[in-house]
């Protein structure tokens, strides 16, 4: 009898501790799910003055802040800085491609081009279901390799002309890297690398 409910135990417990960490795995993709739909106000309300194309509402570097810092690390914030924008005098515009891309909305030049290898890749959001999460220590690294995101059928007319236009294929593999660092409590994002494979 002893033996049956200790062994009910150790298989509670278990089960019990597996539960937990798939919550926590579940807490983690929630959290950089979030953060994918607050960054994208980033890019966005586009706006022109003095030859440049900026963020109306987020062109200071406080307000892009106020947009990461409650998921991004100090680092994070620096390297997301540095990758999307140029500081002119006390305003944040958006870097080259970027004021490329809205200055002359070319054929040369899509919107799917200028934000496959970023975070406003539109696709990063399906992907989130085929995320491994791989946890060391302090840090947690979410990943995905070479997932097929299908943003519209070949075969479609509709798809060809809304999404093909844009510069979206019709399926696109895409690889994605966020490392997030224990910050108190909590994770904050740390690093993220995007690949497209198109």
């Amino acid at each position: 009898m002893k033996k049956g409910l200790y062994s009910f135990v150790v298989c509670l417990s278990f089960l019990v501790g597996c539960q937990n960490d798939k919550v926590n795995e579940l807490e983690l993709i929630s959290f950089y799910d979030e953060f994918l739909m607050e960054v994208n106000e980033l890019f966005a309300y586009h706006t022109y003055e003095e030859e440049m194309f900026f963020n109306e509402k987020y062109h200071t570097e406080e307000s892009i802040r106020s947009i990461l810092a409650p998921y991004m690390t100090e680092e994070g914030m620096n390297q997301f800085l540095a990758d999307h924008y140029i500081q002119e005098d006390q305003r944040f515009v958006y870097n080259g491609e970027f004021q490329d891309y809205l200055r002359d909305y070319s054929r040369n030049s899509s919107y799917y081009d200028i934000t496959r290898q970023t975070i406003f890749n539109p696709g990063l959001r399906m992907i989130s279901r085929e995320l491994e999460v791989n946890a060391l220590a302090e840090e947690v690294e979410l990943r995905a390799d070479g997932v097929p995101v299908r943003f519209y059928s070949e075969e479609s007319m509709y798809g060809q002309t809304q999404f093909g236009e844009l510069g979206y294929p019709a399926v696109d593999h895409l690889s994605l890297t966020v490392k997030m660092v224990k910050d108190k409590d909590e994770y904050r994002i740390q690093y993220v690398e995007v690949d497209s494979e198109t």
